[in-house]
């Protein structure tokens, strides 16, 4: 009986663990969170139409483009992603994005929008004519 009972538990891991494993990965790796990404800062804080800035926060997504910037009222996709260099609280990440030529002069506040979730809206770049 006792056999038996080891006999099973052996058959029963073993399927387990044959269950579990395996080489494919089927998750993707940009995972929405539903959480609201954060915009810390943006550099420069003055630039021209056609100028490239980069965008520090967090709760970006890992494609460049599906990050949506908005600067004022108008949007545009991010060029790059990467991880910051030396991360603080609230700077893990960054996104590189140019100016629309159609961007209104003046103080704009930037807010990048990820899978529907929009971050906050206190941080401002000035375009330049």
């Amino acid at each position: 009986m006792e056999l038996m009972i080891r006999l099973h538990t052996i058959i029963f891991i073993v399927i387990f663990l044959v269950a579990c494993g395996g080489s494919s990965n089927e998750f993707s790796a940009d995972v929405p969170t539903n959480s609201p990404p954060i915009v810390s800062r943006v550099d420069p804080i003055d630039a021209m139409a056609g100028d490239e800035i980069t965008v520090f926060g967090f709760g970006f997504s890992i494609a460049g483009p599906s990050n949506i910037i908005m600067i004022g009222s108008t949007a545009t996709n991010a060029i790059t992603y990467s991880l910051v260099d030396s991360p603080t609280d609230t700077e893990i990440e960054s996104l590189t994005a140019i100016i629309p030529d159609d961007a209104v002069p003046g103080d704009n506040s930037v807010i990048v929008v990820v899978d529907g979730n929009v971050s906050n809206a206190d941080i401002t770049l000035t375009v330049t004519e």
